[in-house]
């Protein structure tokens, strides 16, 4: 398992979460229960979890500035995050 330590939050990421009706809290939340993560491309996380609140959200993280300078051990920066979509 993946071990996320901290994320890296500026006005561009908590923005765009928000434009998918996701908040930063929510984000946070995830990674205080169990989630699973799966290598993405571009050396991307894809990180699926559950709110408080039972909403199973995806989030795409990356380990590495805009300068692709990597950050330290388990630190990453949040790309986007939205609620998966749930089969009936």
């Amino acid at each position: 398992m993946v071990t996320i330590k901290g994320l890296i939050w500026d006005e561009w990421n908590k923005e765009h979460i928000t434009r998918h009706n996701v908040s930063v809290e929510e984000v946070e939340e995830v990674f205080q229960g169990k989630y699973e993560a799966i290598q993405s491309y571009r050396k991307r996380l894809q990180v699926s979890g559950s709110t408080k609140k039972g909403r199973i959200l995806t989030i795409i993280l990356s380990s590495e500035d805009r300068e692709l300078k990597p950050y330290s051990n388990g630190i990453y920066y949040p790309i986007t995050a939205f609620e998966e979509e749930v089969e009936t």
